[in-house]
């Protein structure tokens, strides 16, 4: 998609720069306002808030505010999901972020008018709140506007909104303090609370008809809300195992956070008893976390996610803090409690602060993308009213019991979450597998419609078998002057079960009828006869007989297939029949199949080698450690051919988008990437690449993402990238800027490149796009044409030929007529001279008459293909 024209010079590299797209600008920049106004919300919230209840009550008090807070939550969201399955979406979160404004408002005049430490008690059980609504409202609108390529691309950086703004208000609070005090900050945080409620009103106006797509879970299922809960859609066992994994990894961070923040502040209190003081560190302390988290959201987290994908945000802060829990557990158990041993700590919080904000929460949210939408929403409040209200109840209830112990130290408590970290880690490994079945499950909902054209092809009904006749009455019939005579008996001979019947049928091969001959064809693979072999194959050759010569081979099945093996070692055969050969072979299948495959994987002819390819995917081969490095080669070759039809294409940006040049051009990338996804099926998994060429073609922007993905998520290294450079929607001189790195290209004249397109090798090339080419030349050539002309008029392929033919007729009638006596030799004895001699118009060509297709039509499969499953690519 190119940025239209009428924007601001400045505007594409603005875009390149944040890796924004066209049609994004504006969507984006209201969602990184709400963050940016939340993160000043919730950084001066808690800020003041947490200084407050420090100073009122001692530590034995902050594990019930946890545990008060995760009820709190959990029964908030009990009440959510009870609107959910009742209201429309938007309702459901303009009530939530309204009540979230009324509660917190009613505190503070409450709190204003009648000073107490439970109204700032309960002022701090708010800090949950807002998390809890920021993620209903703000992260479930973000997931369903966006779709999941643009999620792993925006989340992080619209997340910079509140970034900026925590490090602002952190930075701001020591400074403030000087001259107001906690509590008209937190008048403050509450005046940019109902701005957030605003704007957050205007977005869900804006983008309402995406929002509302999805029915309420009752309505959906067609029962009134009054009827009570509706049936729960039906979930596999695997998308069950799935949500548990995402509810466990949704509870253990906010578990983390808790369990870390109960030791940070006691051990902050210690060192900084006073309220101001006290409030003073805080700002200061997370004013820092904000500025790393900030430098990570934009400079390191598009690159780390394109590189690694979502697998190391999930993994990433677990393994941080047991490098800082390890830390502080051998520190204490040495030294004690001292300060570096608080430093340790302050450490683990600033793990909390900066990596879980910046990295593993926005890595957290891809993971609902597979999901369905109106189901994302329900598990997603589900999420955050269930596991992460246990993630504040249960660390809570933990610390308390351990608090009640006297003998237990800070030390210990760090030895305690270890061994949760290790159980984290685990976790976050496993729930890696569960996210490809994810991805590859949306896939195959999204294109549902593929698959049932792909697998629901029915076998044809068998042909019904004719009443026995005597074999005398048989022999006589085929001797008939009546070709229906002749066409019945050939049918009857293959059901007659006599030996002699094979000679008569062999007789009935030569039959001048063409009905007769087809009958006689179809009779011989009945039979299965060796010695009728040679006359199926040599009807493989001829248009008129192919079908049933190919259904009669596929009749008689495997031992054919030795037969095959010896015809392909000739060299003499025309590509077709050798492509045919190997179309066969495959779609008989089996191990002797396998083997007379593999034997030609580099066989010298193009077409033959990628018939073996497309052979070797349909029989699900895996490439063998040898067979790698030739199949590697050949798969950078198909890269280097891709980025240089995106270069050519670049260059003819001036011609019309539907003109023959450019459909040709367009056409041959759509027959290049099937060879790709072939030669990717062989090296890395065992997968039907018909649906996957369908599903890559296919238009939709929710399942290009879920492809690019599980693409991100499986293949190697090596060639990740660079796969991944051919299908993200970018505009053509982006990738191909991005793609100079590996195949560099050079900017061509429009003439330049007409010619380069001319002398591409025809391994690399079709004749249709040439032919387009040489129609286009007279328009712009600024040389005479005549030269490349001619050469394209003597190329064995017709449509090419007849195209510069036609040309030299009109432009140099002298040299047409010196090709004229070449042209009546042509081997395929077609008289393309004398045809345009004869007065041959432009809309009558070859080239008007044919579309771009693949030279050879396949052979027709005999089974339907298997379920999509791209795990393992």
């Amino acid at each position: 998609m190119l940025l239209p024209a009428t924007l601001p010079p400045w505007r594409p590299t603005a875009y390149r720069l944040l890796n924004l797209q066209a049609g994004e600008g504006r969507t984006v920049l209201l969602f990184s306002l709400y963050s940016l106004l939340m993160g000043a919300v919730m950084a001066v919230y808690y800020t003041c808030t947490t200084s407050l209840f420090l100073t009122s009550f001692d530590r034995q008090q902050l594990p019930l505010a946890f545990v008060a807070s995760g009820v709190g939550i959990y029964a908030l969201g009990r009440v959510v999901q009870w609107a959910q399955r009742r209201l429309p979406y938007g309702r459901v979160n303009a009530g939530l972020l309204l009540a979230t404004v009324l509660t917190v408002g009613g505190l503070l005049v409450a709190s204003a008018l009648h000073p107490s430490k439970w109204l700032y008690f309960a002022l701090f059980l708010w800090n949950r709140g807002f998390t809890y609504v920021n993620g209903v409202v703000f992260w479930t609108t973000m997931g369903r506007v966006f779709g999941l390529e643009q999620s792993k691309r925006l989340f992080g950086f619209i997340g910079v909104g509140e970034v900026v703004a925590s490090i602002i208000s952190y930075l701001s609070v020591p400074l403030l303090l000087r001259v107001i005090s906690t509590d008209w900050l937190l008048l403050l945080a509450f005046g940019l609370l109902a701005l957030c409620a605003v704007l957050m009103a205007y977005i869900r106006q804006r983008y309402r008809g995406v929002l509302e797509a999805d029915k309420p879970a009752s309505a959906a299922a067609g029962q009134p809300a009054a009827a009570g809960r509706p049936a729960a859609p039906r979930v596999s066992a695997a998308a069950k195992a799935y949500y548990a994994l995402l509810a466990v990894l949704a509870l253990l961070p906010v578990f983390g956070l808790v369990y870390v923040e109960f030791m940070f502040t006691v051990q902050s209190k210690q060192v900084y008893p006073d309220k101001q003081s006290l409030a003073s560190f805080l700002g200061l302390f997370f004013g820092l976390c904000s500025v790393v988290e900030l430098f990570i959201k934009v400079f390191l987290y598009n690159k780390l996610i394109s590189a690694y994908s979502v697998r190391l945000g999930i993994v990433l802060l677990p393994v941080l803090l047991l490098f800082s829990y390890g830390l502080a557990a051998s520190y204490g158990a040495a030294y004690g409690a001292t300060s570096l041993f608080f430093a340790y700590i302050a450490l683990s919080r600033f793990f909390m602060s900066a990596v879980r904000r910046a990295i593993s929460d926005p890595a957290f949210q891809v993971l609902f993308q597979p999901i369905p939408a109106a189901e994302r929403t329900q598990l997603q409040s589900r999420i955050e009213g269930g596991p992460k209200a246990l993630g504040n109840i249960l660390p809570g209830l933990l610390l308390l019991a351990l608090n009640s112990i006297r003998s237990v130290t800070p030390v210990d408590l760090c030895y305690v979450f270890l061994l949760l970290l290790l159980g984290w880690v685990t976790l976050a490994f496993r729930i890696q597998n569960g996210y490809r079945a994810m991805l590859n499950d949306a896939v195959m909902r999204s294109a549902q419609h593929v698959y049932q054209q792909l697998s629901g092809r029915q076998p044809a009904a068998p042909a019904p078998v004719p009443a026995p006749r005597s074999f005398p009455a048989l022999v006589a019939l085929a001797a008939s002057p009546a070709p229906a005579d002749r066409a019945t008996a050939a049918v009857e001979l293959s059901y007659s079960g006599r030996y002699h019947a094979c000679q008569h049928v062999m007789l009935l091969l030569h039959d001048e009828d063409p009905a007769v001959r087809e009958a006689a064809i179809t009779a011989a693979g009945r039979l299965g006869r060796a010695e009728l072999w040679p006359r199926l194959f040599e009807h493989l050759g001829q248009p008129r007989y192919r079908a049933a010569a190919v259904a009669a081979l596929l009749a008689v099945g495997a031992p054919i297939l030795p037969s095959l093996a010896r015809l392909l070692k000739q060299g003499n055969l025309p590509d077709g029949q050798q492509v045919q050969l190997v179309e066969l072979a495959a779609t008989i299948g089996g191990e002797a199949a396998l083997r007379l495959l593999r034997g030609h994987l580099q066989h010298p002819r193009q077409c033959t080698r990628e018939a073996v390819f497309e052979g070797l995917a349909q029989l699900h081969h895996r490439a063998t450690v040898t067979e790698r490095p030739y199949l590697g080669q050949q798969l950078d070759e198909y890269l280097e051919q891709m980025v240089w039809l995106m270069a050519a294409r670049v260059d003819l940006a001036s011609f019309a988008s539907d003109s023959d040049v450019l459909n040709g051009l367009r056409a041959e990338k759509t027959q290049l990437m099937s060879k790709i996804v072939t030669l990717l099926v062989i090296l890395y998994g065992d997968n039907r690449s018909d649906v996957i060429r369908e599903l890559i073609d296919y238009q939709n922007n929710e399942l290009r993402g879920y492809l690019l993905e599980l693409i991100s998520t499986t293949l190697p290294a090596q060639v990740r990238d660079r796969i991944l450079l051919l299908f993200t929607p970018l505009p053509l001189a982006e990738k191909l800027r991005r793609a100079d790195a590996y195949y560099p290209q050079q900017q061509l004249s429009v003439e330049e490149r007409l010619l380069d397109i001319l002398n591409r090798d025809y391994n690399k090339l079709g004749s249709w796009v040439k032919a387009a080419v040489v129609l286009a030349l007279p328009q712009h050539l600024t040389t005479d044409p005549t030269l490349p002309l001619v050469a394209a008029a003597t190329t064995p392929d017709a449509v090419l030929a007849e195209a510069a033919l036609y040309l030299l007729h009109q432009l140099n009638p002298t040299r047409f007529e010196q090709l004229r006596p070449l042209d009546r030799h042509r081997a395929d004895g077609q008289q393309l001279a004398e045809r345009v001699a004869a007065g041959l118009t432009e809309a009558e060509l070859l080239l008007r008459h044919k579309v771009p297709p693949p030279p050879f039509a396949p052979v027709a499969k005999a089974s339907a293909p298997p379920v999509l499953a791209l795990s393992e690519i």
